[in-house]
């Protein structure tokens, strides 16, 4: 198989890990990355908390354990080269009774055999020597973990891409694959500026990127001068006061044909499953919300269909405006053939794969996880910043698997609390008042998460008042360490985490990669999978390449 043109669609983390892959491997390959957004790491990988995962709760001997450490020996060494800012703290999960103590000792034995440095249990006694603030009664020490800066990380691997020669093109959306037996040729859009944050434009100017892919500087100034004096677009001004300032909607994506039909009766349908859980009645008023939400919403767009679904008139794509306007998308066109396409489309993955021709499952079912923060400017308090030295988190459980929370110092010496996780109203909703009616449509449709939510009814009790009050949430936070001072707390990032989900309601947390001859296709990742991103990387385009000439 002859290899001169390689195309990689998403730029996030994994996307520009494998396209410097690329790179190194075949030098002389033409290597064009694709992605909607305006710069790279738009998406999960520049909203984490930055925990550098040293691999204690790993399966001993598993593939995921493997790439574990396979990362850490790549991520270290390049980081330090590159100057991407680090720094090891180490890291202490606490257990508060005797269940999660039962726990946490069943986590050490996996830590011993995946032979994480330094690794050691902490009795109650023990744990103020490394974290004098923390309060529990068993702790696991990991001295080696670290937080990174996950987007300084994803831009320099971009600099490297774009040193060898690779291209990126943003502003543009990747909508269908046609995989051939010689060529892989990618359909897509151009992204109307109006649906693309202006921030992103700007950071992707000060990085060096092309602000709408190929364009000239000319038109790049055109479309950076759009922005309103808070560096928003113009059009968005006047709604900067109601908006959540931590947060900025993205560029809306491929829907497929799942978004067809209008979501009715998500509340009811919420309602009739699980009205008897003390869990859901303290959660009924937020979706009673959501469902006037989605119902307001049709009703206004006059017979019109919306978020990326296709009009009653005819098939031209139609996409809704900010305003709640509807304007019909760009026709799509082919932009490009390729010999060898990789696809690590994150929450986009389903879709594409469906657009390919692959099979639809494992689904992607969106999560939304907030954090907050308590800014750096407290450390003279004595309730500040000062008390948490490292990284402190909750014990993970197999039977609430959203529950696990952080207490992490920053790289900026700022703490960082969450996230606080529960299910998305989009997949590329950062707005905490926004929705998007095709994504809802698409987990309400989804036979594995509503199998998955019955299996976790019970224990989802503990979470669901969290889940709406961001006071509730730092009170359970502060069970680890009571001199957090909760009127410091603010809110921080949001992110969208891509949780591939079997149709049984089963947890995808391994890394799934599917091949239909020059594509390749991402499908699920694992849980840490930025500590993880040049290992991955090695793994995918050594897939990617099986059998293929040089």
């Amino acid at each position: 198989m002859s290899i001169s043109r390689v195309a990689v669609v998403g730029a996030g983390i994994l996307g520009v890990a494998a396209a410097r892959e690329v790179t190194m491997r075949f030098p002389a390959a033409e290597v064009t990355l694709f992605d909607k957004a305006d710069t790279v790491a738009a998406h999960q990988s520049g909203h984490t908390s930055g925990i550098v995962d040293s691999g204690l709760d790993q399966t001993p001997g598993s593939t995921e354990a493997k790439l574990t450490r396979r990362g850490l020996e790549l991520l270290i060494p390049y980081m330090a080269e590159a100057g991407v800012p680090y720094r090891e703290c180490g890291q202490l999960l606490i257990a508060q009774n005797t269940d999660e103590a039962e726990r946490l000792e069943e986590i050490f034995a996996r830590a011993k055999d995946n032979e994480v440095p330094g690794a050691r249990l902490l009795e109650r006694h023990e744990i103020g020597a490394v974290e004098p603030a923390v309060r529990g009664v068993l702790g696991l020490c990991s001295p080696h973990a670290a937080v990174a800066d996950f987007s300084a990380l994803t831009a320099a691997l971009a600099s490297d891409v774009r040193g060898a020669g690779g291209t990126f093109r943003f502003g543009t959306e990747v909508t269908g694959v046609d995989a051939m037996s010689n060529e892989v040729r990618l359909r897509g859009r151009p992204v109307p500026a109006e649906d693309l944050p202006a921030g992103d434009a700007a950071a992707a100017s000060e990085s060096g990127d092309s602000a709408r892919g190929e364009g000239t500087a000319d038109e790049r100034d055109e479309h950076d001068g759009a922005a309103g004096p808070d560096g928003r677009g113009a059009e968005n001004a006047d709604a900067h006061d109601s908006r959540d300032e931590q947060v900025r909607d993205r560029p809306r994506t491929y829907r497929g044909e799942e978004g067809r039909e209008p979501v009715i009766g998500i509340g009811d349908e919420l309602r009739d499953r699980f009205g008897g859980q003390d869990w859901f009645r303290q959660a009924e008023s937020t979706i009673g919300e959501w469902t006037q939400k989605v119902s307001d919403a049709w009703a206004n767009r006059d017979g019109s269909r919306t978020g990326g679904a296709r009009s009653r008139a005819g098939d031209t794509p139609s996409k809704s405006r900010r305003d709640g306007s509807v304007r019909d998308a760009p026709a799509e066109e082919v932009l490009g053939a390729f010999d060898i396409v990789i696809v690590c489309a994150g929450l986009q993955a389903d879709r594409l794969a469906t657009a390919a021709g692959l099979d639809a499952e494992p689904r992607i079912v969106p999560f939304t996880s907030d954090f907050y923060r308590i800014p750096a400017a407290d450390t003279d308090a004595p309730t500040g910043t000062e008390v948490v030295r490292g990284i402190i988190g909750s014990v993970p459980d197999p039977q609430a698997p959203f529950t696990e929370t952080s207490i992490v110092r920053g790289l900026d010496d700022g703490i960082i609390l969450g996230p606080n996780t529960f299910v998305a109203l989009g997949r590329e909703t950062y707005d905490r008042h926004g929705f998007d009616l095709a994504d809802i449509s698409s987990t309400a449709r989804s036979k594995g998460f509503w199998k998955f939510a019955a299996q976790t009814a019970k224990t989802a009790a503990r979470g669901a008042r969290p889940l709406v009050s961001r006071t509730a949430f730092v009170d359970g936070i502060r069970r680890f360490v009571p001199e957090l001072d909760p009127t410091t707390v603010v809110p921080g990032t949001r992110g969208v985490r891509a949780q591939a989900m079997t149709a049984d309601g089963g947890l995808v947390d391994e890394l799934t990669v599917t091949r239909r001859g020059r594509l390749t296709m991402v499908r699920s990742v694992p849980k840490w999978a930025a500590t993880s991103a040049l290992a991955i990387a090695e793994t995918i385009v050594d897939r990617a390449f099986e059998n293929s000439a040089r």
